[in-house]
């Protein structure tokens, strides 16, 4: 890992107690930001990203959450669990 998280210290480090309390989880969950969508300005109201997998690469796309109807499985949730922002395409 390139750098450790500077900012919100006191949340990253109540996150990693959670992960000590909690060990199995270690393995199922990560901590994961949201930079590269707020670099592209993603509306999470409006769109959510659905992601699949491809040739060993994990294709994410933002589509409108209307036009999203397919069977699928949420990746990330937001900080309450009330809206989900990142979809996967369930498997067939």
């Amino acid at each position: 890992m390139g750098c450790k998280p500077t900012e919100d210290a006191e949340f990253h480090d109540a996150i990693k107690e959670v992960f000590r309390r909690y060990p199995q989880a270690q393995g199922k969950y990560a901590l994961s930001s949201l930079d590269l969508e707020n670099e592209m300005k993603i509306d999470f109201d409006e769109k959510v990203g659905v992601s699949r997998i491809e040739d060993g690469k994990i294709i994410t796309e933002f589509k409108d959450r209307e036009s999203v109807i397919r069977m699928r499985l949420c990746l990330k949730w937001n900080f309450d669990h009330s809206e989900c922002l990142h979809w996967r395409e369930a498997p067939e």
